[in-house]
Protein backbone atom coordinates (compact mmCIF):
# COMPACT_ATOMS: atom_id res chain seq x y z
CA UNK A 1 0.00 0.00 0.00
CA UNK A 2 2.81 1.80 0.98
CA UNK A 3 4.46 1.30 -2.55
CA UNK A 4 1.56 2.23 -4.02
CA UNK A 5 0.87 5.50 -2.48
CA UNK A 6 4.46 6.56 -2.88
CA UNK A 7 4.46 5.87 -6.46
CA UNK A 8 1.44 7.75 -6.75
CA UNK A 9 3.26 10.94 -5.15
CA UNK A 10 6.00 10.34 -7.74
CA UNK A 11 3.87 10.16 -10.76
CA UNK A 12 1.85 13.36 -9.56
CA UNK A 13 5.45 15.12 -9.12
CA UNK A 14 6.53 13.90 -12.84
CA UNK A 15 3.45 15.43 -14.30
CA UNK A 16 3.80 18.27 -12.27
CA UNK A 17 7.49 18.96 -13.38
CA UNK A 18 6.88 17.95 -16.85
CA UNK A 19 3.53 20.62 -17.15
CA UNK A 20 5.99 23.21 -15.58
CA UNK A 21 8.45 22.27 -18.30
CA UNK A 22 6.07 22.38 -20.85
CA UNK A 23 5.15 25.30 -20.35
CA UNK A 24 8.12 26.78 -20.00
CA UNK A 25 9.45 25.16 -23.82
CA UNK A 26 6.11 27.42 -24.88
CA UNK A 27 7.10 30.44 -23.34
CA UNK A 28 10.52 30.04 -24.81
CA UNK A 29 9.82 29.48 -28.22
CA UNK A 30 7.63 32.45 -28.16
CA UNK A 31 11.09 34.86 -28.56
CA UNK A 32 14.14 33.13 -30.35
CA UNK A 33 17.60 34.47 -29.42
CA UNK A 34 18.99 37.03 -31.27
CA UNK A 35 21.85 34.23 -32.58
CA UNK A 36 19.16 32.54 -34.55
CA UNK A 37 17.89 36.10 -36.23
CA UNK A 38 18.27 36.06 -40.13
CA UNK A 39 18.10 39.56 -40.05
CA UNK A 40 21.10 41.29 -40.62
CA UNK A 41 21.20 45.05 -39.68
CA UNK A 42 22.19 47.87 -41.50
CA UNK A 43 25.10 48.99 -39.45
CA UNK A 44 26.73 45.44 -40.74
CA UNK A 45 27.03 46.58 -44.41
CA UNK A 46 28.01 50.24 -43.01
CA UNK A 47 30.54 49.24 -41.33
CA UNK A 48 32.07 46.39 -44.15
CA UNK A 49 31.38 48.46 -47.05
CA UNK A 50 29.89 51.60 -47.13
CA UNK A 51 32.71 52.79 -44.47
CA UNK A 52 35.08 52.05 -46.28
CA UNK A 53 34.24 53.80 -49.23
CA UNK A 54 33.99 57.36 -47.44
CA UNK A 55 38.02 57.52 -46.55
CA UNK A 56 39.60 60.90 -46.85
CA UNK A 57 35.68 62.72 -46.16
CA UNK A 58 34.11 64.04 -43.77
CA UNK A 59 30.83 63.18 -42.51
CA UNK A 60 28.22 64.75 -40.30
CA UNK A 61 26.12 61.62 -37.63
CA UNK A 62 23.37 61.30 -36.23
CA UNK A 63 22.72 58.91 -34.26
CA UNK A 64 22.12 57.64 -30.51
CA UNK A 65 22.62 54.04 -28.34
CA UNK A 66 19.31 52.57 -31.28
CA UNK A 67 21.92 53.02 -33.66
CA UNK A 68 25.46 52.77 -33.71
CA UNK A 69 25.69 55.48 -31.51
CA UNK A 70 25.37 52.71 -28.51
CA UNK A 71 28.90 51.60 -29.17
CA UNK A 72 30.90 54.99 -29.59
CA UNK A 73 33.99 53.43 -29.35
CA UNK A 74 33.83 51.38 -32.03
CA UNK A 75 32.47 54.51 -34.51
CA UNK A 76 35.85 56.70 -32.72
CA UNK A 77 38.11 53.50 -33.95
CA UNK A 78 36.58 52.52 -37.54
CA UNK A 79 35.93 56.31 -38.86
CA UNK A 80 39.87 56.57 -37.60
CA UNK A 81 41.36 53.80 -38.97
CA UNK A 82 39.06 54.34 -42.29
CA UNK A 83 40.16 57.58 -42.52
CA UNK A 84 37.23 59.45 -42.24
CA UNK A 85 36.24 62.75 -40.33
CA UNK A 86 33.14 63.39 -38.21
CA UNK A 87 33.09 67.11 -38.73
CA UNK A 88 30.79 67.26 -35.87
CA UNK A 89 26.89 65.81 -34.30
CA UNK A 90 23.75 66.93 -34.76
CA UNK A 91 21.28 66.09 -31.61
CA UNK A 92 18.07 64.38 -31.64
CA UNK A 93 15.44 64.76 -28.77
CA UNK A 94 16.50 63.02 -26.00
CA UNK A 95 20.72 63.07 -26.86
CA UNK A 96 23.64 61.52 -28.05
CA UNK A 97 23.59 59.04 -25.12
CA UNK A 98 19.68 59.30 -25.49
CA UNK A 99 19.23 59.61 -21.71
CA UNK A 100 17.65 63.33 -21.42
CA UNK A 101 14.03 64.24 -20.52
CA UNK A 102 14.36 67.40 -21.88
CA UNK A 103 15.40 69.43 -24.92
CA UNK A 104 18.66 71.03 -24.66
CA UNK A 105 18.61 74.40 -23.76
CA UNK A 106 21.03 75.02 -26.02
CA UNK A 107 21.63 74.92 -29.73
CA UNK A 108 24.92 73.76 -29.43
CA UNK A 109 26.82 72.15 -27.23
CA UNK A 110 30.25 69.80 -26.79
CA UNK A 111 29.63 66.30 -26.46
CA UNK A 112 32.29 64.96 -24.23
CA UNK A 113 32.24 61.10 -25.41
CA UNK A 114 33.62 62.75 -29.09
CA UNK A 115 35.04 66.21 -27.62
CA UNK A 116 32.72 67.57 -31.38
CA UNK A 117 30.07 69.75 -31.44
CA UNK A 118 26.62 68.52 -31.16
CA UNK A 119 24.12 71.19 -32.97
CA UNK A 120 20.63 70.43 -31.63
CA UNK A 121 17.92 70.58 -34.56
CA UNK A 122 15.05 71.69 -32.69
CA UNK A 123 16.73 74.80 -31.01
CA UNK A 124 18.10 75.86 -34.85
CA UNK A 125 16.26 77.67 -37.43
CA UNK A 126 15.49 75.92 -40.62
CA UNK A 127 18.09 79.33 -42.34
CA UNK A 128 21.13 77.95 -40.18
CA UNK A 129 21.53 74.15 -40.85
CA UNK A 130 22.33 74.66 -44.42
CA UNK A 131 25.84 76.44 -42.36
CA UNK A 132 25.80 73.83 -40.42
CA UNK A 133 25.91 70.95 -43.00
CA UNK A 134 28.30 72.77 -45.03
CA UNK A 135 31.23 71.24 -45.89
CA UNK A 136 30.48 67.72 -45.16
CA UNK A 137 30.75 64.91 -47.89
CA UNK A 138 28.11 62.94 -46.30
CA UNK A 139 25.43 62.85 -43.28
CA UNK A 140 24.94 59.28 -41.82
CA UNK A 141 21.73 58.85 -40.11
CA UNK A 142 21.38 55.61 -37.89
CA UNK A 143 18.32 56.12 -35.06
CA UNK A 144 14.83 53.58 -34.99
CA UNK A 145 11.80 55.48 -35.54
CA UNK A 146 8.26 54.46 -34.35
CA UNK A 147 7.19 54.57 -37.83
CA UNK A 148 4.79 57.74 -36.69
CA UNK A 149 4.51 61.32 -37.65
CA UNK A 150 4.06 62.39 -33.91
CA UNK A 151 7.74 60.84 -32.98
CA UNK A 152 10.42 63.97 -33.66
CA UNK A 153 13.14 61.61 -35.26
CA UNK A 154 11.17 61.60 -38.56
CA UNK A 155 11.52 65.69 -38.61
CA UNK A 156 14.83 65.57 -37.96
CA UNK A 157 15.41 63.55 -41.11
CA UNK A 158 12.97 66.25 -43.15
CA UNK A 159 15.01 68.85 -41.64
CA UNK A 160 18.31 68.11 -42.42
CA UNK A 161 17.18 66.72 -46.31
CA UNK A 162 15.33 69.92 -46.99
CA UNK A 163 18.75 71.88 -46.15
CA UNK A 164 21.38 70.05 -47.51
CA UNK A 165 23.70 72.86 -49.01
CA UNK A 166 25.61 70.86 -51.38
CA UNK A 167 23.76 68.75 -54.04
CA UNK A 168 26.72 66.63 -54.09
CA UNK A 169 26.75 65.43 -49.96
CA UNK A 170 25.35 61.79 -49.72
CA UNK A 171 22.29 60.94 -47.09
CA UNK A 172 23.47 57.66 -45.74
CA UNK A 173 20.54 56.38 -43.81
CA UNK A 174 20.98 52.89 -41.94
CA UNK A 175 17.52 51.55 -42.30
CA UNK A 176 15.77 49.46 -38.71
CA UNK A 177 12.19 47.88 -38.88
CA UNK A 178 9.40 49.49 -36.74
CA UNK A 179 6.85 48.72 -34.06
CA UNK A 180 3.80 50.43 -36.56
CA UNK A 181 5.21 48.61 -39.42
CA UNK A 182 2.22 46.62 -39.36
CA UNK A 183 -0.24 49.45 -39.99
CA UNK A 184 0.39 50.93 -42.46
CA UNK A 185 -0.29 54.28 -43.54
CA UNK A 186 -3.07 54.86 -41.20
CA UNK A 187 -5.02 58.06 -39.42
CA UNK A 188 -5.06 61.67 -41.16
CA UNK A 189 -2.34 64.41 -42.76
CA UNK A 190 -1.48 67.08 -40.67
CA UNK A 191 -3.30 70.56 -41.56
CA UNK A 192 -1.15 73.24 -42.08
CA UNK A 193 -2.03 75.42 -38.50
CA UNK A 194 -0.86 72.48 -36.70
CA UNK A 195 2.38 71.55 -38.00
CA UNK A 196 4.83 71.77 -34.95
CA UNK A 197 8.57 69.69 -34.56
CA UNK A 198 6.78 66.42 -33.22
CA UNK A 199 4.82 66.94 -36.53
CA UNK A 200 5.71 68.28 -39.44
CA UNK A 201 6.26 65.49 -42.07
CA UNK A 202 3.88 65.25 -44.98
CA UNK A 203 2.24 61.75 -44.05
CA UNK A 204 -0.68 60.23 -42.45
CA UNK A 205 -0.36 60.03 -37.95
CA UNK A 206 1.16 56.41 -38.79
CA UNK A 207 3.23 57.04 -41.71
CA UNK A 208 3.51 52.99 -42.62
CA UNK A 209 6.88 53.07 -43.61
CA UNK A 210 10.20 52.43 -42.33
CA UNK A 211 12.28 55.23 -41.99
CA UNK A 212 14.70 54.56 -45.26
CA UNK A 213 11.29 54.11 -47.43
CA UNK A 214 9.84 57.51 -45.80
CA UNK A 215 13.30 59.33 -46.78
CA UNK A 216 12.57 57.72 -50.16
CA UNK A 217 8.99 59.27 -50.44
CA UNK A 218 10.08 62.57 -49.21
CA UNK A 219 12.98 62.94 -51.98
CA UNK A 220 10.51 61.65 -54.58
CA UNK A 221 7.12 63.11 -53.77
CA UNK A 222 8.41 66.87 -52.25
CA UNK A 223 12.34 67.67 -53.20
CA UNK A 224 12.08 66.37 -57.20
CA UNK A 225 15.09 63.67 -56.17
CA UNK A 226 17.70 66.39 -55.23
CA UNK A 227 19.07 64.66 -52.64
CA UNK A 228 21.74 61.92 -52.96
CA UNK A 229 20.09 58.95 -50.48
CA UNK A 230 21.85 56.02 -49.73
CA UNK A 231 19.45 53.83 -47.89
CA UNK A 232 21.20 50.93 -46.29
CA UNK A 233 18.68 47.93 -45.77
CA UNK A 234 18.76 45.00 -43.18
CA UNK A 235 19.00 41.80 -44.81
CA UNK A 236 16.34 39.74 -44.78
CA UNK A 237 13.67 42.10 -43.50
CA UNK A 238 10.18 41.29 -44.89
CA UNK A 239 7.67 43.42 -44.20
CA UNK A 240 5.23 40.37 -42.63
CA UNK A 241 8.27 39.90 -39.92
CA UNK A 242 7.38 39.17 -36.28
CA UNK A 243 9.60 40.67 -33.61
CA UNK A 244 10.05 38.45 -31.07
CA UNK A 245 9.82 35.05 -33.39
CA UNK A 246 12.86 36.42 -35.69
CA UNK A 247 15.17 37.00 -32.48
CA UNK A 248 14.83 41.16 -33.29
CA UNK A 249 16.53 42.95 -30.46
CA UNK A 250 15.07 46.17 -28.85
CA UNK A 251 17.41 49.28 -29.42
CA UNK A 252 16.47 51.98 -27.01
CA UNK A 253 15.72 54.92 -29.02
CA UNK A 254 14.82 57.11 -25.73
CA UNK A 255 14.42 57.05 -21.96
CA UNK A 256 10.77 56.38 -22.54
CA UNK A 257 10.92 53.75 -24.67
CA UNK A 258 12.85 51.15 -22.79
CA UNK A 259 11.34 48.19 -23.97
CA UNK A 260 9.07 46.71 -26.91
CA UNK A 261 6.38 46.75 -24.78
CA UNK A 262 6.43 50.23 -24.38
CA UNK A 263 6.88 50.96 -28.25
CA UNK A 264 3.95 48.95 -28.90
CA UNK A 265 1.51 50.48 -25.83
CA UNK A 266 3.14 54.38 -27.21
CA UNK A 267 1.25 53.67 -30.86
CA UNK A 268 -2.19 54.64 -29.06
CA UNK A 269 -1.17 55.78 -25.50
CA UNK A 270 1.04 58.78 -27.05
CA UNK A 271 -2.52 60.69 -28.24
CA UNK A 272 -2.91 60.66 -24.07
CA UNK A 273 -0.26 63.24 -24.30
CA UNK A 274 -3.41 65.06 -25.11
CA UNK A 275 -5.38 64.78 -22.41
CA UNK A 276 -4.49 66.03 -18.42
CA UNK A 277 -3.02 62.64 -16.93
CA UNK A 278 0.46 61.50 -16.70
CA UNK A 279 1.52 58.77 -19.04
CA UNK A 280 4.48 57.36 -16.83
CA UNK A 281 7.18 59.30 -17.67
CA UNK A 282 9.37 59.36 -15.22
CA UNK A 283 8.54 56.16 -14.07
CA UNK A 284 9.68 51.95 -14.10
CA UNK A 285 6.95 51.70 -16.87
CA UNK A 286 6.54 55.10 -19.42
CA UNK A 287 3.62 54.07 -21.79
CA UNK A 288 2.53 51.10 -19.85
CA UNK A 289 1.12 52.79 -16.64
CA UNK A 290 -1.49 56.15 -16.92
CA UNK A 291 -2.95 58.15 -14.66
CA UNK A 292 -3.78 60.96 -13.00
CA UNK A 293 -4.43 61.94 -9.02
CA UNK A 294 -7.63 62.65 -9.99
CA UNK A 295 -8.77 59.21 -11.28
CA UNK A 296 -10.17 57.44 -8.69
CA UNK A 297 -11.57 53.88 -8.39
CA UNK A 298 -10.11 52.97 -11.76
CA UNK A 299 -11.59 49.63 -11.31
CA UNK A 300 -15.08 50.77 -12.15
CA UNK A 301 -13.89 51.55 -15.84
CA UNK A 302 -11.71 48.04 -16.44
CA UNK A 303 -14.81 45.92 -16.94
CA UNK A 304 -16.11 48.20 -20.04
CA UNK A 305 -12.24 48.88 -21.51
CA UNK A 306 -11.35 45.00 -21.38
CA UNK A 307 -14.85 44.07 -23.10
CA UNK A 308 -14.18 46.72 -25.75
CA UNK A 309 -10.59 45.38 -26.39
CA UNK A 310 -12.00 42.05 -27.89
CA UNK A 311 -9.05 40.17 -26.19
CA UNK A 312 -6.11 42.27 -27.73
CA UNK A 313 -5.10 44.28 -24.89
CA UNK A 314 -6.18 44.38 -21.19
CA UNK A 315 -5.97 46.71 -17.97
CA UNK A 316 -5.24 46.55 -14.19
CA UNK A 317 -5.17 48.99 -11.89
CA UNK A 318 -2.59 50.80 -10.53
CA UNK A 319 -0.53 53.25 -8.33
CA UNK A 320 2.40 54.87 -9.51
CA UNK A 321 4.55 58.40 -8.98
CA UNK A 322 6.03 60.01 -11.59
CA UNK A 323 9.31 62.03 -11.52
CA UNK A 324 9.04 64.01 -14.51
CA UNK A 325 6.05 65.28 -16.64
CA UNK A 326 2.35 65.95 -15.67
CA UNK A 327 1.75 65.36 -11.77
CA UNK A 328 6.12 65.05 -11.17
CA UNK A 329 5.98 63.70 -7.53
CA UNK A 330 2.45 63.39 -7.37
CA UNK A 331 0.76 59.88 -6.19
CA UNK A 332 -1.27 58.99 -9.41
CA UNK A 333 -4.19 56.12 -9.40
CA UNK A 334 -4.84 54.66 -13.27
CA UNK A 335 -4.63 51.92 -15.32
CA UNK A 336 -1.88 49.69 -16.64
CA UNK A 337 -1.88 48.67 -19.91
CA UNK A 338 -0.82 45.21 -21.61
CA UNK A 339 -1.00 44.68 -25.26
CA UNK A 340 -1.97 40.70 -26.43
CA UNK A 341 -2.36 41.36 -30.04
CA UNK A 342 0.83 41.90 -31.29
CA UNK A 343 -1.22 43.97 -34.33
CA UNK A 344 -3.63 45.38 -32.52
CA UNK A 345 -5.77 48.78 -33.51
CA UNK A 346 -3.92 51.52 -31.51
CA UNK A 347 -6.13 54.45 -32.65
CA UNK A 348 -9.42 52.11 -31.84
CA UNK A 349 -7.92 51.27 -28.35
CA UNK A 350 -6.46 55.41 -28.11
CA UNK A 351 -9.87 57.12 -29.30
CA UNK A 352 -12.36 54.47 -27.11
CA UNK A 353 -10.03 54.72 -24.08
CA UNK A 354 -10.13 58.44 -24.44
CA UNK A 355 -13.98 58.35 -24.98
CA UNK A 356 -14.61 56.50 -22.00
CA UNK A 357 -12.39 58.08 -19.81
CA UNK A 358 -14.40 61.52 -20.64
CA UNK A 359 -17.72 59.75 -19.90
CA UNK A 360 -16.15 58.74 -16.36
CA UNK A 361 -14.63 61.77 -15.04
CA UNK A 362 -15.67 65.10 -14.42
CA UNK A 363 -11.87 65.75 -14.25
CA UNK A 364 -10.76 64.53 -17.67
CA UNK A 365 -9.77 67.44 -19.43
CA UNK A 366 -7.89 67.91 -23.05
CA UNK A 367 -4.38 69.62 -22.49
CA UNK A 368 -4.42 73.13 -23.90
CA UNK A 369 -1.54 75.48 -24.98
CA UNK A 370 -1.80 78.89 -23.23
CA UNK A 371 -3.07 80.63 -26.34
CA UNK A 372 -6.05 77.99 -25.97
CA UNK A 373 -4.88 75.49 -28.60
CA UNK A 374 -5.22 71.64 -28.12
CA UNK A 375 -2.58 69.46 -27.79
CA UNK A 376 -4.31 67.00 -29.14
CA UNK A 377 -4.98 68.52 -32.43
CA UNK A 378 -1.44 69.11 -32.71
CA UNK A 379 -0.81 65.47 -32.14
CA UNK A 380 -3.93 63.50 -34.62
CA UNK A 381 -2.94 66.62 -37.06
CA UNK A 382 -6.36 68.17 -37.13
CA UNK A 383 -9.35 68.58 -34.74
CA UNK A 384 -11.08 65.49 -35.41
CA UNK A 385 -9.93 63.68 -32.95
CA UNK A 386 -11.23 66.08 -29.98
CA UNK A 387 -14.73 67.05 -32.22
CA UNK A 388 -15.50 63.49 -32.65
CA UNK A 389 -14.88 62.06 -29.18
CA UNK A 390 -16.54 65.09 -27.40
CA UNK A 391 -19.46 64.78 -30.03
CA UNK A 392 -20.04 61.08 -28.80
CA UNK A 393 -19.38 59.63 -32.17
CA UNK A 394 -17.91 55.74 -32.15
CA UNK A 395 -15.16 54.87 -33.29
CA UNK A 396 -16.47 52.94 -36.77
CA UNK A 397 -18.02 56.53 -37.18
CA UNK A 398 -14.75 58.63 -36.10
CA UNK A 399 -13.00 55.94 -38.45
CA UNK A 400 -14.78 56.27 -42.10
CA UNK A 401 -14.40 60.01 -41.64
CA UNK A 402 -10.64 59.47 -42.96
CA UNK A 403 -10.93 56.36 -44.62
CA UNK A 404 -10.71 57.76 -47.86
CA UNK A 405 -7.27 59.58 -47.20
CA UNK A 406 -6.41 56.57 -46.13
CA UNK A 407 -6.53 54.57 -48.77
CA UNK A 408 -5.24 57.57 -50.87
CA UNK A 409 -1.82 57.49 -48.59
CA UNK A 410 -1.17 53.69 -48.91
CA UNK A 411 -1.00 54.36 -52.51
CA UNK A 412 0.98 56.74 -53.14
CA UNK A 413 3.51 54.98 -50.87
CA UNK A 414 3.76 51.84 -52.59
CA UNK A 415 6.42 52.40 -54.94
CA UNK A 416 8.71 53.72 -52.55
CA UNK A 417 8.25 50.66 -50.20
CA UNK A 418 11.33 48.46 -50.29
CA UNK A 419 10.47 45.61 -48.18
Amino acid sequence: MRFKERNKKILTLLIFFLTISSGSCVEASSRSHISKSKIIPAEVSFYEQVLPSLSGKSVVLVTNPSGIGRYPEKIIKEFKDKKVKIKHLIGLEHGFLGLEEDFSKSPVTMDETFQLPIYHIYKVKNSEIPAILKGADAVVFDVVDMGMRCYTYLSVLKRLMDNLPDPNTKFILLDHPNPALYLGARGEGIQKKFLNFAGEFPSLFFTGMTLGEAAAFYNGEYLGGRVKLNIISPENLKRGFDWEKEGIPWSTPSPNLPMLDSARNYLGLVLLEGVNVSVGRGTQAPFVYFGAPWMNEPEEIISELNEDSKGDYYYQSVFFKPTFGPFKGEICRGLRLTVVNRKYDPIRMAYNLTSIMKKKYKDFKWRQYADGSHNIDFLWGTEKFRESVDAGKTYDEFKASYAESESSANKLIQKYLIY
